[in-house]
């Protein structure tokens, strides 16, 4: 037979370049046979136009049918959550049928269809979701038509365009390479296994060289953790390339460890293909079209669009910087609170204010198309895109392209006769932002593939009658190289055999003789790691058969150097010129526990930026309370409505501040809630304490005079400032006696570790600096949750009786410490004490490593 007759059906599209050139050696001279997988033949043989409600493969077009299906039998009796997972499912479901019916006559689709429904018998048509989505799977899959439908036709007619058909079998059979068959005859078509099979599921049957310590091709890699594998990996990579042994075969089981091993081969120089690829969504063009849609939803984070801002080519970082650190500045941390904002809105660009507020709105599909893609010219992201091969994927696979969104208006079923559900739909902007991360999930993107590579990345069942210097198979454990592989799709064991899926057990037969053929190499690396994210992991269980067999352990691949420690020295800076001219308390406190932490959050300014949006903490919670109070005094004053009325004001203070703040939030209380939950015992407690402190001022006592006051005053050159949180007055012999009060949220047992030594208290002894009266009064007031009385109580009031000592002791020290660092004397890190646990100049000041030398 003319070898020009013959069309070679290969199981995957790799093989057809493998075989022409392995046909080219042998036969240098002369006509070859066509090699071809079914649905490359296929395309050759007559392009393929997916009609509105076929099955395509193209996750953009089938999530639309999926939706219309789900939508034509369950628009009454599910939310819209539920039927976008229906859809999902479905669409999973009919993948795994999609084979199976692409192998039937497409005559006969339909009524294979029917038996199949037949066969499956009424559980199928009950109302639970599991059900339904089984039918329709079964209804879409056999009454779709396929590209490879033509190779029943005419054009494929068995001695019309070949004489015979060959069938190249791999691990698993091909049902449509086995439909072929019977409709050619097993004398035209006859079957080439690419590997030899061996019976039985026990590597017993495996020849024993592969499974002794004298195989030295064979080793195993026992690894710590995911990056020690990785590394390891890499190293036996390269080795094997050192030695000369190219192409070598990376083998795919774990997806993210093997990104890992490609991004560190790389960086070294080595040339990979990779034939696998991996999820579009994880690849930085999604993630720049994702950070624009979270951007846009009106309920969008400040984090969200300052996100989006960043990447966007269009305004510069400055713009970006000056409205994050504004909105830091004044703690706004949602989008609409920040474009209501006097200041904050002044800095936002109102080309990209009217970007974000343009994508609001309903519309259908296709008007949303051109609004994202209008919306990616805007902010510059479309250059970028269709210069990046992962970007262009993206375009192409949302339909991007101007014009190109008229295709998935078609898509779905007819609500009239005239215009489809898809195109009569208004989609919401969260409804259009999941179809896009559905579609973005199930594509999968490749690097463009190199001709000349110096290693490949494939799946296990790939590596058939393909030749390798080496393979490196890391992931060997029994999370990521199981025995059995879990089947796709939600079909029990007794639909898959009623069907004519591959089980479990097919499955697993499939990975052993994959695994089998692995063995047969000549050089082999097999690695594994021990344990997975803080979790043990044991290894894959032929790997255990192997190790109990002997095969050699390697030793570690990586080259290891010697370096000689230098223990650093502890940091002793000096900057007499950026010594600053105001000081706080907290600014001298820092000097006083440690002169570097004064040196690196006040001279230089270095400080921790707070996030802009997360849940509230305890620190939210003192600065609530803060405003609660004072708000509460300023309203009542001296006035004593009584306890009912007293509570009531401090409610509505409560909850006017948390929503002022944000605390509230959209979704919800949550984020509040275990503060909200203490506040009952600490108003209570609190009114406790104003109703006994009250009666005293009848007695002459302190009564309220204002809250949050600002107070400048000066020590030597400096100039002192601070906020009081509450000043009271009380009659005396010198006229009207000021009393400082500072609101303390604290444990209590801190709070009265502060006064027990009166030179060692900062806070009290600066606030009391800054009033100018020669005589006055100074207390915490320690507001907690407790049950009690006394000093159990829940509010008390912790005074300091030494507080004018203490104001003069730290007046002279404020002068005598500034004067030392004005002169130049070094700012040494102390590196002792409780400041250094949480102190945020600990990175900068390296107090771990000189402290540990």
């Amino acid at each position: 037979m003319a070898p020009q007759r013959v069309v070679v059906l290969v199981p995957y599209a790799q093989l057809m370049a493998e075989a022409r050139q392995a046909w080219a050696r042998r036969n240098p001279a002369g006509f070859a046979p066509r090699f071809e997988t079914s649905r490359n033949w296929a395309s050759n043989l007559m392009p393929f136009s997916p009609g509105p409600a076929d099955w395509s493969g193209d996750r953009a077009r089938d999530s639309l049918v999926a939706a219309a299906l789900v939508d034509q039998v369950a628009r009454a009796r599910a939310d819209s959550a539920l039927r976008l997972a229906l859809g999902s499912r479905l669409v999973e479901a009919t993948q795994t049928l999609a084979a199976l019916a692409a192998a039937q006559d497409p005559g006969f689709r339909a009524a294979w269809g029917q038996q199949m429904m037949a066969k499956l018998g009424p559980g199928l048509l009950s109302p639970a979701w599991e059900g339904l989505v089984a039918s329709l799977a079964i209804t879409w899959a056999s009454s779709s038509a396929y590209a490879t439908d033509v190779l029943w036709s005419a054009w494929a007619e068995p001695g019309e365009v070949a004489d015979a058909l060959v069938i190249c079998q791999g691990f698993q059979a091909d049902p449509l390479a086995g439909a072929l068959r019977q409709r050619w005859g097993e004398d035209r078509s006859p079957i080439w296994r690419l590997h030899e099979e061996v019976g039985g599921g026990d590597l017993g049957d495996v020849p024993a060289r592969s499974l002794t310590a004298s195989a030295p091709g064979l080793r195993g890699h026992r690894c710590e953790d995911a990056e020690d594998e990785a590394q390891r990996s890499t190293a036996c990579v390269i080795r094997h390339l050192e030695e000369g042994r190219h192409p070598v075969a990376l083998l795919a089981n774990d997806r993210l460890l093997t990104r890992r091993v490609s991004a560190m081969l790389h960086n070294v120089g080595v040339a990979v293909r990779d034939e696998t690829g991996w999820k579009l969504s994880t690849t930085h063009a999604a993630a720049q079209v994702m950070a624009l849609l979270r951007a846009a939803d009106a309920r969008a984070s400040m984090d969200d669009v300052l996100d989006a801002l960043k990447l966007s080519p269009t305004w510069s970082d400055t713009v970006a910087q000056r409205l994050e650190s504004l909105a830091r500045r004044h703690g706004v941390a949602i989008w609409r609170a920040a474009v209501a904002h006097p200041e904050l809105a002044l800095a936002v660009p109102a080309q990209w204010r009217d970007l974000l507020t343009g994508l609001h709105e309903a519309r259908s599909l296709s008007a949303w198309l051109l609004s994202l893609g209008s919306a990616l010219v805007v902010g510059g992201w479309w250059d970028a895109l269709t210069q990046d091969a992962a970007g262009q994927q993206l375009i192409t696979g949302l339909r991007l392209h101007p014009g190109s969104e008229a295709e998935l208006a078609s898509v779905g079923l007819p609500d009239d006769g005239e215009q489809t559900g898809t195109e009569r739909r208004k989609w919401s902007l969260k409804a259009f932002t999941a179809w896009v991360v559905e579609v973005l999930e199930g594509a999968t993107f490749r690097m463009p593939l190199q001709a000349e590579a110096q290693v490949v990345i494939l799946p296990m069942a790939q590596q058939v009658a393909r030749a390798f210097g080496a393979t490196v198979v890391p992931g060997c454990d029994e999370r990521n190289l199981p025995t059995h592989p879990e089947p796709p799709a939600p079909w029990s064991k007794e639909q898959r055999e009623t069907l004519g899926l591959p089980s479990r057990e097919a499955l697993g037969e499939a990975a052993l003789q994959a695994w089998r053929a692995l063995l047969e190499n000549p050089h082999v690396d097999l690695l594994w790691r021990t344990q997975d994210r803080g979790e043990e992991t044991a290894p894959n269980a032929w790997v255990l058969t192997l190790h109990a067999a002997g095969i050699a352990q390697a030793s570690d691949p990586r080259s290891s150097q010697r370096l000689a420690g230098v223990v650093p020295e502890r940091p002793m800076p000096s900057a007499a010129s950026l010594l600053p001219e105001r000081l706080s308390a907290s600014a001298y406190q820092d000097l006083r526990d440690c002169p570097y932490r004064f040196f690196a959050l006040r001279q230089l300014r270095l400080q921790d930026a707070e996030e802009l949006q997360g849940e509230p903490d305890q620190q939210d919670m003192g600065n609530w309370l803060h405003a609660v109070l004072r708000g509460f005094h300023e309203e009542r004053r001296d006035a004593r409505p009584g306890r009912q009325a007293d509570v009531a004001a401090l409610e509505r203070w409560a909850k006017k501040v948390a929503e002022e703040m944000g605390l509230l939030g959209d979704d919800g209380q949550a984020g509040f809630l275990p503060y909200q939950a203490v506040w009952p015992a600490m108003r209570e407690g609190y009114l406790d304490w104003l109703s006994a402190f009250e009666a005293q001022a009848d007695r002459a006592g302190p009564s309220f005079v204002a809250a949050e006051v600002e107070r400048n005053a000066q020590a030597g050159r400096w100039c002192l400032m601070g906020k009081l949180d509450r000043i009271d007055e009380q009659s005396s012999p010198e006229g009207r006696l000021p009393m400082v009060i500072d609101y303390k949220t604290e444990r209590r047992e801190r709070t009265l570790d502060r006064v027990r030594d009166p030179l060692e208290d900062t806070q009290l002894a600066f606030y009391a600096a800054l009033l100018p009266q020669d005589n006055l009064r100074a207390a915490y007031l320690s507001i907690t949750d407790k049950r009690g009385s006394g000093r159990s109580a829940a509010t008390l009031l912790i005074e300091q009786p030494e507080v004018l000592a203490a104001r003069e002791a730290l007046l002279r020290g404020i002068e005598a410490d500034m004067e030392r660092v004005a002169a130049g004397q070094a700012m040494p890190a102390l590196g002792e004490g409780r400041v250094c646990e949480f102190c945020a100049a600990r990175g900068l000041c390296r107090r771990d490593d000189w402290s540990a030398g």
